[in-house]
């Protein structure tokens, strides 16, 4: 057995030496490729620059044809380079060896991040993770199995499964893995430390997670995962999988990410470029509200929303804001847009220069364009009285002038009440029932509850801008966007979607969305559950699990130590918690810290003692564009979709964590932990915490510093 073993190691050792010389080699051919496209197309452009004047026309444009598809071959090459780079430090990661049904023998089939062939037989050396072929190593355990081919189905039977740990052409170790993707490697890859970005997981990918990437067939995909699940990052392998499956359709020009905030934007930056594909571009909710409210109105936005309610929830704003979330609601708004120009729309007779258009013509010209938007239809009744008043005036040699087309125009206008769809939406709340669920903010500022219904009223009234070469929306963090919101996207962009987010970090308790919620916006859409967590340890999943119960969560079986919730005497007894905690960090394996406070004033105010005390930390607002490295400061809402080796969340007193709203930031706060996790607090702890002050516990106890300063034991309950 153990001849056999160092056997089938030296053969692993020499694949991996073939393949590196192979990749070496044609490393050295692009290059030499990519150096004489270079030199190429300088000497056609100075040629072009020197003989400018003696080329007619159709030399000058074959010229510049032939210039550019020199360029565009060159950059492919450049793009063909980069992958056989990224293949030289991690060939492969994983191998399947299948036997095809009706044929003589097995098959072995290496499995990395691209395809890569041998350039003299073509044989295929390398198959991309996202080929076909490669489901067989995701989806299957050892015997019968099959994967799709240009053929059709093929069937046969896995007879071993390999993986790798590749670095730098290296092979650290080799694991046979009978079963899906071996726990001891899924066990080795979650122990790393925490990188500065979010990284690929090609190599772990597990089969309910493959199953979300690689479906193919869904228009509308809504994934549901638990905190920690890898949802996020399943979705940006999707997109990689859409493009390497659609690539003679789908560019990812064609591709858009509806990020939360731009420091989210930033921290998965990395993922689609590993993978091999461009970035694709971001866009916020913020960022449409600007492009539709910059000229109606100003506006409250969603973070000052979310800070408001931090600081003090308001049960009157509360009302408003759950009115406002319900599909219900939707549906309501819409109705009554298009119940408006048979109830209020009122024909009258136009008159211009002596000359007539009866109120019988102005109803019938109105009711021919019933297909186009309110505004629209207004604009189009304009136009032809215009065309057609004026051809009179000229007929008898009258003259035509701008004021007579503006006067027909306030004429029409005048026969509909609103002048606009801000005056239509604050007209919908004049209804007895409806009038306090309207208040603004100031003359000229409107609650952010009432952004996206005004939004999608100006898109139900008059048409606008689409992001129609956009083919496919990846919405991240759903449960932030409400049912109007997900309405104005359905009208904005009518293509694909991958849907995603997890129902128990809301960060609006009272204007949020569940699975089934935005199911009934996008009743065709295919629904999706990752209930399995990968991101914490076991001990951390549960402390989370105590603070806010997701039955249906599934922890992965690794350990490390129980949380810490440390008792403070004051506010300098805490600050000395917090730095000693960091000075720990500092001299342990792991690299990034995470302190989470429940708002960004508090992490401002913490930041300037933990500088003054001489520590190096960057502060996330709503303002930064970049993650950082190191010791990173925040609020629970910026914290979201991030994750940090060690975590610290202070004040984490009864005053500061004790509202439904308070416990959604506290269990966001407490699961972007992956290894170790502190908690501070002075005077009483906060109630969604008592928990960890049950001293009949069987789990090992911790010990914590008591208000004055002295040690007492603390124990944490599993569940």
């Amino acid at each position: 057995m153990t001849q056999t073993r160092t056997t089938e190691e030296e053969h692993e050792h020499r694949h991996l030496a073939e393949t590196m010389r192979l990749l070496n080699a044609e490393l050295e051919r692009l290059t030499d490729s990519v150096e004489k496209s270079a030199s190429f197309i300088e000497a056609q452009k100075k040629h072009l620059w020197e003989h400018w004047r003696d080329m007619d026309s159709s030399e000058k444009a074959k010229f510049r044809v032939d210039v550019d598809m020199s360029v565009a071959q060159g950059e492919h090459t450049v793009r063909r380079r980069q992958r056989v780079e990224r293949l030289l430090q991690n060939p492969y990661f994983g191998r399947v060896d299948f036997h095809p049904r009706g044929e003589a023998g097995s098959g072995a089939h290496y499995i990395g991040v691209h395809n890569f062939s041998d350039p003299e037989t073509q044989e295929i050396l390398i198959h991309d993770w996202r080929a076909p072929v490669s489901s067989l190593f995701y989806d299957f355990e050892s015997g019968q199995a099959h994967h799709e081919s240009p053929e059709g189905t093929v069937h046969g039977e896995i007879t071993g499964k390999r993986q790798y740990r590749i670095r730098d052409g290296r092979l650290e170790y080799m694991l046979e893995s009978s079963l899906n993707i071996g726990d001891d490697v899924l066990q080795r890859e979650l122990s790393q430390s925490a990188d500065d970005r979010m990284k690929n997981i090609v190599a772990t990918i597990q089969r309910e997670q493959n199953a979300v990437i690689r479906n193919e067939t869904a228009r509308v995909l809504i994934l549901q995962g638990v905190a920690g699940s890898g949802k996020t990052s399943i979705a940006l392998h999707r997109i990689a999988f859409l493009l390497y499956r659609f690539k003679d359709t789908l560019s990812s020009d064609n591709v858009m990410i509806l990020s939360p905030n731009r420091v989210f934007g930033d921290y998965i930056a990395d993922v689609l470029p590993e993978l091999g594909e461009e970035q694709v571009s971001e866009i916020d909710v913020d960022r449409i509200a600007r492009s539709f409210l910059a000229k109606v109105t100003d506006y409250e936005t969603f973070s000052e929303q979310v800070v408001t309610l931090i600081d003090h929830v308001d049960e009157a704003a509360a009302e408003r804001m759950r009115y406002k979330a319900t599909p219900e609601f939707v549906t309501r708004l819409d109705e009554w847009i298009a119940s408006r120009a048979d109830e209020e729309f009122t024909p009258q007779e136009i008159k211009q220069k002596y000359n007539r258009l009866s109120a019988e013509w102005v109803a019938d010209t109105f009711a021919e364009a019933r297909n186009l938007p309110l505004f629209d239809r207004l604009d189009h009744l304009a136009n032809r009285a215009v065309y057609l008043l004026k051809q009179r005036v000229r007929d008898r040699g009258g003259k035509w002038t701008s004021g007579d087309a503006s006067s027909v125009r306030r004429q029409v206008r005048a026969m509909f009440p609103h002048k606009d769809a801000f005056a239509l939406y604050k007209a919908f709340y004049r209804d007895p029932e409806r009038r306090r669920m309207f208040k603004p903010l100031g003359r000229k500022k409107i609650e952010y509850a009432d952004v996206f219904p005004l939004i999608y009223t100006m898109i139900r009234t008059a048409r606008q801008e689409r992001y129609g070469h956009i083919r496919h929306l990846l919405v991240d963090e759903m449960q932030d966007y409400i049912p109007v919101q997900y309405a104005v996207l359905r009208e904005l962009f009518s293509c694909t979607m991958t849907i995603l987010g997890d129902s128990n970090q809301s960060v609006n308790p009272f204007s949020s969305s569940s699975l089934s919620t935005i199911h009934s916006i996008f009743p065709e859409a295919d629904c999706l559950e990752l209930c399995k967590s990968y991101r914490s340890t076991t001990e951390i999943t549960e402390f989370a699990q105590n603070i806010s119960r997701n039955d249906r969560l599934v922890p992965i079986e690794r350990h490390g130590p129980p949380p810490r919730v440390l008792a403070c005497a004051d506010e300098k007894h805490e600050l000395t918690r917090v730095l000693d905690v960091i000075a720990r960090h500092a001299d342990s394996e792991y690299r990034s810290l995470g302190i989470v406070c429940k708002t960004l004033p508090q992490a401002e105010k913490l930041h300037r003692a933990l500088a003054e005390a001489g520590v190096e930390l960057t502060l996330l607002d709503y303002d930064s564009t970049a993650f950082a490295s190191g010791i990173v400061i925040t609020s629970a809402h910026i914290a979201k979709g991030l994750e940090f080796d060690t975590v610290i969340v202070p004040h984490v007193d009864e005053t500061n964590y004790s509202g439904e709203m308070d416990r959604c930031m506290l269990y966001i706060a407490c699961t972007r932990a992956m290894h170790e996790l502190h908690l501070t607090h002075q005077g009483k702890l906060s109630r969604f915490l008592e928990f960890a002050a049950d001293s009949g516990s069987d789990t090992p106890a911790d010990t914590t510093g008591t208000p004055d300063g002295h040690e007492h034991t603390t124990r944490t309950p599993v569940g």
